[in-house]
């Protein structure tokens, strides 16, 4: 396989697109943002997050989703490679 097909392009950039904008940009904005972890009185501390976690955790899965379609497309939808062909 030297070259990307469709299939091939359309999981490599939205799998990988969605599951880096979850895991590193929405990271860095909280980060950038600063986040604050308040204290309670009772010493529990509060997560106030600029996106909720759902909404983050959902991207991420969406993301692993679409590499697992890929994956199952792989396996069906592809054909080995049969003796003969390999021998020439």
């Amino acid at each position: 396989m030297t070259e990307f097909n469709t299939a091939d392009t359309i999981a490599a950039y939205v799998g990988g697109g969605l599951v880096v904008v979850g895991v590193v940009v929405i990271g860095l904005l909280e980060i950038i943002a600063g986040s604050p972890h308040p204290v309670t009185g009772e010493g529990q501390i509060v997560h106030e997050a600029l996106v909720p976690l759902e909404i983050r955790s959902y991207i991420i899965l969406l993301g692993l989703l679409v590499w697992a379609g890929y994956a199952v497309y792989r396996v069906i939808g592809t054909t080995p490679a049969t003796e003969s062909a390999e021998m020439t």
